[in-house]
């Protein structure tokens, strides 16, 4: 197809790319073939076409991606990536094509690492479940991808508000990657720096100001997910001596701190307060105790037991080991404690009842044995909790 022709075909993509005229999936996904297709051979030559044939790799990413096809989504994107990388040198329009299409690549990395609602899968580091080796290493490649873009981003004019807007977008992203690993302190060291970019430009009066603040509403929910999982010691208190602790969540790395154990007088001089004000935060905020015990079945699986034995309750200036203390002390006294063998097992988490491995305290009782076996399971990593026996 002669060059004229290709880009023809192009324009026509353009519009059938915004949905302009709607098409069914199968024609998008034709109609994209052919175009690469064509643009292919004008492209070794033609830097301009080479980047926008990367630009046709990168709708071809997504479509396979949108589809479950992640393979496919990661040769396509892989393709994207390596035909910006030379126009990228040249011009700051394609440069900014090759960051995104480094960011898009990154995304499809990482891909396992996420639950089905987006959210971190391995999160609990040291003592929860682990990816497997590919996995692992995808989501390092993912990482380094990150790094990549930022590095084209820091390359451009930073007075252009795109391109500012770019590299705080890109310090999102990694740390996103960074909390998929299991490293919730490095992850919230970049939603700090990312939330302050915006702020800084996103000066109001803004036409675009609700979608901004959409997007800094949800940096801020990511940001107090990632604290509630930083260890106090070399997590909290670096953060904080490195100013990169939003006085706003002062409170919340106070009750953090508390429920795993902090001494009141440990946490003042770990994150710069009064005493006086620790006990006042502590006073004032409490926090929710969510609990769970369950009975092993004789197949093998868990069974939750009902009220009182699940349940909340709102806590103020208390451990979490002392919440546990409290309610697995009423449980041995019970009626409902299982008669030996049968296993039983307690989590008591922080204001909502997730995954086991993400609960601030953990207990599995021994078979035969009334001496169960305990686990302090504050936001990993943290400082060496018991594991927890729990094969499930």
């Amino acid at each position: 197809m002669e060059r004229a022709a290709a880009l023809r075909l192009d324009a026509e993509w353009a519009k059938v790319r915004t949905g302009r005229p709607v098409s069914s999936s199968g024609t998008r996904m034709r109609m994209l073939t052919e175009l690469i297709a064509a643009l292919a051979p004008h492209a070794e030559d033609d830097l301009a076409l080479s980047a926008r044939l990367s630009l046709r790799y990168g709708d071809l990413a997504r479509h396979h991606f949108d589809t479950g096809r992640r393979a496919d989504a990661l040769s396509a994107v892989d393709k994207a990536v390596r035909h910006c990388a030379e126009p990228a040198r040249h011009d700051d329009e394609h440069a900014r094509w090759y960051a995104r299409a480094l960011i898009s690549q990154s995304v499809y990395l990482a891909e396992p690492l996420s639950d089905e609602l987006g959210l971190p899968r391995y999160a609990f580091r040291p003592h929860g479940e682990q990816p497997c080796a590919e996995d692992r290493l995808a989501g390092l490649a993912a990482v380094e991808a990150t790094h990549r873009a930022i590095a084209v981003w820091e390359r451009l004019d930073l007075s252009d508000p795109v391109n500012r807007e770019g590299l705080a977008q890109a310090h999102v992203f990694l740390g996103d990657r960074l909390e998929e690993l299991g490293r919730p302190v490095d992850a919230a060291e970049w939603a700090v720096r990312a939330e302050r970019e915006f702020h800084t430009l996103w000066q109001p009066p803004d036409p675009a100001e609700r979608a901004h603040a959409a997007m800094l509403e949800h940096l801020g929910d990511q940001l107090e997910r990632r604290l509630r999982r930083c260890p106090f010691e070399g997590g909290l208190t670096q953060l904080h001596k490195r100013e990169l602790l939003p006085r706003r969540l002062l409170p919340l790395a106070v009750l953090s701190a508390r429920i795993d154990g902090v001494a009141p007088e440990e946490v003042a001089q770990g994150l710069g307060l009064d005493r006086a004000e620790v006990d006042r935060i502590l006073r004032a905020n409490s926090w929710r105790a969510v609990w769970r015990f369950d009975v092993r079945r004789a197949d093998g699986s868990w069974e939750p037991l009902a009220h009182p034995w699940r349940g909340m309750d709102a806590v103020t200036d208390c451990t979490a080991e002392a919440v546990a203390a409290e309610l697995t002390d009423a449980f041995l006294h019970s009626p409902d404690v299982p008669p030996e063998p049968t296993g039983w097992r307690f989590a008591l988490w922080w204001d909502e009842e997730d995954h086991l491995d993400g609960s601030r305290f953990r207990m599995t009782s021994a078979p035969a044995s009334r001496t169960p076996s305990t686990g302090a399971s504050a936001p990993p990593p943290s400082p060496s909790p018991v594991p927890s026996a729990d094969p499930s």
